[in-house]
Order: C-alpha cells, then structure tokens, then sequence
C-alpha cells in the first residue's frame, strides 16, 4: 500500500500564490494590512512567522479566516 505524501510549506508561500491571484503587489498587502513592506517580505520568504495579530490583518483582506492561518503556522511549524 503507497503512503499518501503530505507537502507542507511554509504560510509565505500561501501569501505568495494569492497576492499572484489577486495581482496584487506586497506593497500593496502591506498598505491594506498596516504592515511594512519589509515585514510582508519577511513572512513571504519564510524568515517571520504569521502571529494572529498579522493573521487577524490577513483576513480583513483575503476571504480566509484568522483561524486558518494560525493552524497553517502551526501544522508547518510541527512539521519542522
């Protein structure tokens, strides 16, 4: 019996695929999130964690609610 392959990546790169969705830049997430420009490219490319704070800002602008990003840090932060 094959084992099912979980890939787990890192919340940035979530944040990645819908701001290319979106067509929206990460100076934009920023301005609509209150966040630096530098702190969205921190969270992006894997260097900061999401807080719910940042998740909380994160679902005033996409249609994904605060809960699942923190479980998304979290499944990654127990995976590594």
């Amino acid at each position: 019996m094959r084992e099912k392959m979980n890939i787990i990546t890192y919340p940035g790169e979530t944040i990645m695929e819908l701001l290319k969705d979106k067509n929206m830049s990460q100076d934009e997430l920023a301005l609509r999130t209150g966040y630096s420009s530098r702190y969205i490219s921190e969270i992006i490319s894997g260097k900061k964690d999401i807080s719910s704070k940042f998740a909380c800002a994160l679902e005033y602008v996409f249609p994904i609610p605060m809960d699942y990003w923190i479980s998304l840090q979290k499944l990654y932060d127990d995976f590594v």
